[in-house]
């Protein structure tokens, strides 16, 4: 029964590292780096900055919310699987408010930077928060 448990995990951790990625969960990032490769122009200063946009979109998107898909997946199971145990259903909880409290400091953070990172490439303030300036 043990073996059965390990390998239905590591398929289920299989299928949802996988699939959420394939499916690119929420934000469509495309490229990580802008230029250089064959067909494309060469690099500029202007591509470093939309290369560290790329990163921090990868990493807000691409990672963090199938990290929390999963964290929220294994904190339901906890919590259905506790049977009145007031230990694993404090458990449970906290990996939930965790998890929420994660997200809010990665998005919040994500905002800060990427907002950053734009003034500092285009020099002004104003302009879409979610489009970046396109290189020529």
């Amino acid at each position: 029964m043990k073996i059965f448990k390990i390998i239905f995990i590591t398929y289920l951790l299989t299928v949802i590292l996988i699939g959420s990625n394939s499916v690119n969960a929420g934000f469509v990032t495309g490229q990580i780096v802008p230029c250089g490769s064959e067909g494309q122009s060469s690099c500029t200063l202007c591509h470093l900055w939309n290369l560290a946009s790329n990163v921090i979109n990868f990493i807000s998107f691409n990672l963090a919310i199938p990290i929390a898909t999963l964290l929220f997946v294994v904190a339901g199971i906890i919590f259905l699987t506790s049977a009145g145990s007031e230990q694993k259903i404090g458990l449970a909880k906290s990996i939930f408010v965790n998890t929420v409290i994660g997200l809010l400091i990665i998005f919040c953070s994500w905002l800060l930077i990427d907002t950053l990172l734009k003034t500092i490439a285009t020099g002004t303030i104003n302009g879409a928060w979610n489009s970046f300036p396109v290189c020529l």
